[in-house]
C-alpha cells in the first residue's frame, strides 16, 4: 500500500464554531483516509462541539499554547512545536490565520517541512500594517496560497505581494443534503417554535455579532422597509460580543417586537426553515461566507453586500441581490423587491440551491484540496523513491 500523504493543519485558535473552524473540521473528516493522514495543531484551543467531532473521528488535535509570539515564552513554544513537527514528519503543513502564517510557518520551515501552504480566508481588512510587512517578508515560505474567492486572491496579491502563479482558488463548500430546503411542515414548526407567524416576512442573517458584520445596517434597512412591509421580522442567528448591545437596540427602536435573536447555535438548519430571504451585510472584511452558502443550499434568495467573495456566490438578479456595503437604503430597496414578487423570490431560491450543487458542494471543496496536496507531494515522492 502506498504511504499516505501526511498533512498537518496549523491554526491560531480553535475555540468556537466559526466559519474557519467548521471548514477545517469538515475537511479533515472528509479527506479520504486511505490517501491522507491528517492532524491539527492549535495555538489556542477551547472546548467546542466541532472539536469533539474531530477527535471522535480519530483525527488528533494537539494544543501548543502560544500567546504573543514576540515574547521569550514564544521561543520555548517554538521549540516544542519544532519537536512535534520532527516527530510527526508531515509532508505538508497548511496554516490558517496570521500567527500560523508567520510564526508557525517559519517554525515549520526550520523544522524541515518541505511543503507549506497558506489558507487565506478573508481580504485582510482587519490586519495591522505590521502584519502585511511580515507577510511580505515571509511569503517565500509558501509553495501555494489557497484563497477562498477571487476577491481574496486579488487582496493577497496586493497586500502580501504573492505571485498569481502560487495562488489556488478553492471555494468553500456546503453539505447540500444537510441544508436541503425545508418542507412546509418543517417551516411551520420552526416558525411556531420561534414565535413567528405564517404571514410574517422573515429576513434572516447568520453571523456573529461583531463590528465587521454590520448588524446596524440590517436593523436600519429593515426599519426603513417597514412602511412597505408591515409584516417584516428579523431572525438574527449567532452569538458574539455585541449580542447584548443589539438586544437593547432591538427593544428600544422601531423594530421592537420584530426581532428574534437566537444567540449561539450549533445547527442553523431549523432556523433557516423559518426564513423568507437570507442576507449578509458585512461592511469590509469578508472572505467567502459559509453562512451564505448554507442559506443558498436551503433555497433562500439572498441579499449580500459587495464585499469579499459575496458577489461570486450571489449573482445580481439571478439568485439574489448584491448591494453596496454600508448602504441601508439599498438594503431597503432589495427587501421591498423580494417581498413584492413571490414568484421571482421563489425562482431566485431555486437558482441559489442549484448554484451550490454546481459550484459550492462540500465534495468539490474536499476534492480540490486533495488534488492540490497530491500535486505537491507525488512528484517529489516519485523522485525520492525512484522508478
Amino acid at each position: 500500500m502506498t504511504e499516505r500523504v501526511n498533512v498537518l493543519f496549523l491554526i491560531d485558535y480553535f475555540h468556537r464554531t466559526g466559519g474557519t473552524e467548521k471548514h477545517l473540521a469538515q475537511l479533515v473528516q472528509r479527506l479520504p483516509r486511505q490517501i491522507f493522514k491528517c492532524s491539527i495543531v492549535a495555538f489556542d484551543l477551547g472546548a467546542n462541539p466541532l472539536l469533539d467531532e474531530v477527535r471522535d473521528s480519530g483525527i488528533p488535535v494537539i494544543h501548543v499554547p502560544v500567546g504573543r509570539e514576540y515574547v521569550p515564552n514564544a521561543w520555548l513554544r517554538a521549540v516544542q512545536l519544532s519537536k512535534l513537527l520532527r516527530t510527526l514528519q508531515p509532508d505538508i503543513v497548511q496554516t490558517f490565520h496570521q500567527k500560523s502564517d508567520t510564526y508557525g510557518a517559519l517554525t515549520a520551515r526550520l523544522s524541515g517541512v518541505r511543503h507549506i501552504v497558506s489558507s487565506k480566508r478573508d481580504t485582510g481588512a482587519l490586519r495591522a500594517p505590521h502584519h502585511f510587512f511580515l507577510n511580505r517578508r515571509l511569503r517565500s515560505l509558501f509553495e501555494r496560497v489557497i484563497v477562498v474567492a477571487d476577491a481574496v486572491g486579488s487582496a493577497v496579491m496586493t497586500n502580501d505581494k504573492i505571485e498569481r502563479t502560487r495562488i489556488v482558488r478553492i471555494y468553500n463548500g456546503v453539505d447540500v443534503q444537510e441544508f436541503a430546503p425545508s418542507t412546509p411542515a418543517e417551516a411551520a414548526e420552526s416558525r411556531r417554535r420561534l414565535g413567528i407567524s405564517a404571514d410574517d416576512f422573515v429576513v434572516g442573517m447568520v453571523a456573529g455579532f461583531r463590528p465587521e458584520k454590520n448588524h446596524d445596517i440590517l436593523f436600519d434597512g429593515a426599519s426603513r422597509a417597514l412602511a412597505a412591509i408591515p409584516s417584516l421580522k428579523i431572525l438574527a442567528v449567532g452569538g458574539g460580543p455585541l449580542l447584548d448591545h443589539y438586544r437593547r437596540v432591538a427593544e428600544a427602536g422601531p423594530l421592537h417586537g420584530r426581532v428574534v435573536l437566537t444567540g449561539e447555535v450549533r445547527h442553523v438548519g431549523p432556523y433557516l426553515a423559518a426564513m423568507d430571504v437570507g442576507c449578509l451585510v458585512s461592511g469590509s472584511n469578508e472572505g467567502f461566507s459559509n453562512a451564505v452558502l448554507e442559506m443558498m443550499a436551503a433555497g433562500l434568495p439572498m441579499i449580500v453586500t459587495d464585499v469579499g467573495g459575496n458577489a461570486e456566490a450571489v449573482v445580481q438578479g439571478d439568485n439574489g441581490f448584491v448591494i453596496p456595503p454600508l448602504d441601508a437604503a439599498a438594503l431597503q430597496r432589495a427587501l421591498v423587491a423580494c417581498h413584492s414578487d413571490l414568484s421571482r423570490r421563489a425562482a431566485m431560491g431555486r437558482r441559489a440551491r442549484q448554484l451550490v450543487k454546481e459550484k459550492f458542494s462540500l465534495e468539490r471543496m474536499c476534492d480540490d484540496h486533495a488534488k492540490l496536496y497530491l500535486s505537491l507531494c507525488k512528484p517529489q515522492r516519485h523522485t525520492d523513491e525512484g522508478p
